[in-house]
């Protein structure tokens, strides 16, 4: 798994796509996912499900520079009380400390990274998923995000020196020239990353309210110094589930014994996190199917034995169950969604 991301930011996503005349009830089924999986803001939401939204909305709404114009649109409210850590801070050093410090506070799994290399800083999102994931909206949006953030801090007129993405060079770079006015890296190693002068650090921050920043800091230590809510046990779980699913067996008997547990002590700490294997084994599956499905190069009677199921037709019965769409379907869908990163 690749972490997790506050459903708070995506679940706007959704709102955007209807507000330019889109069918946010076709991007769920698109991603694999239900609505009611963004009801609660601060459910933890898998970071490969925001990335197969994001890219199944630029394909709903026909935008090609949907992720830039997202991320133009997004406020800082998404960010929760970690947006007042950084926007209060005295320097724009401590701002981007404190954004990396405190990354955690929203999400799990990707890392903002602050770097010094001589006269240049690095402000970078690191995010880790696998190969077939389509990367380039979100990240496009991220590096809009970022850019804001500085421009907050610093003035309107900040600029980067470098923009660097991970992702392929899209054919039309002329609106990221146009929104950033620096130069742009493709294929860097890096899901996104904004390249810019060192001594940008040692500026003041605008506006920020001194009085407030320390109650903030205070809270957002508190916050992160209590254990996480079983999230990575839950991950353990869900490992031992798709090695399981692979075998043949996801039965309980057979995942309680690969985490060296009893039956019922795994029932009874799921029970505890609010969930139950039932419901554990079919997210497994249907983000399985999903990342198999856009690989493209999967037959679907391949796919429906690697999560499980020996009948072609019984896996097309529970993956319309999972997503109100059939495997086939799911495919042409993610494939068209993958051609807007190219």
């Amino acid at each position: 798994m690749s972490g997790t991301v506050r459903a708070e930011a995506p679940g706007r996503l959704l709102e955007l796509v209807r507000a330019l005349g889109g069918s946010p009830e076709r991007v769920l089924a698109a991603a694999g996912v239900a609505a009611a999986d963004f009801a609660d803001p601060d459910r933890p939401i898998e970071v490969e499900i925001v990335l197969r939204l994001i890219a199944a909305a630029a394909h709903e709404v026909g935008d090609d520079r949907f992720g830039l114009h997202a991320g133009s649109r997004m406020d800082y409210g998404a960010l929760g009380v970690l947006s007042y850590a950084v926007l209060n801070a005295p320097t724009v050093g401590t701002a981007l400390r404190n954004f990396e410090r405190y990354a955690r506070s929203h999400f799990r799994g990707p890392r903002i990274r602050l770097e010094i290399d001589g006269d240049e800083a690095r402000l970078e999102l690191v995010l880790d998923v696998p190969d077939g994931v389509p990367r380039r909206h979100h990240a496009e949006a991220a590096a809009v995000v970022g850019l804001h953030i500085m421009r907050q801090l610093i003035g309107r007129d900040w600029r980067p020196r470098r923009v660097r993405f991970a992702h392929d060079r899209p054919r039309d770079v002329s609106e990221h020239e146009r929104i950033f006015g620096a130069p742009l890296g493709f294929r860097q190693g890096v899901h996104v990353g904004l390249v810019f002068d060192a001594r940008d650090l040692e500026r003041p921050v605008r506006d920020a309210d001194r009085r407030l920043l320390p109650i903030i800091e205070r809270h957002l230590d508190e916050l992160l110094a209590k254990p996480e809510p079983g999230d990575a046990w839950l991950g353990e779980v869900r490992s031992a589930i798709a090695s399981s699913v692979c075998d043949g067996h996801p039965g309980i008997q057979a995942v309680a014994r690969r985490l060296g547990v009893s039956v019922r002590t795994l029932q009874r700490r799921l029970g505890e996190q609010r969930t139950v294997f039932k419901t554990l084994v079919e997210d497994v599956r249907r983000e399985l199917a999903l990342r198999y499905l856009a690989d493209g190069r999967t037959r679907l009677t391949d796919v429906a034995f690697l999560v499980g199921y020996s009948e072609l037709s019984a896996f097309g019965r529970a993956f319309h169950r999972w997503t109100g769409s059939t495997p086939l379907a799911m495919r042409r869908s993610l494939t068209a969604a993958s051609t807007t990163r190219a």
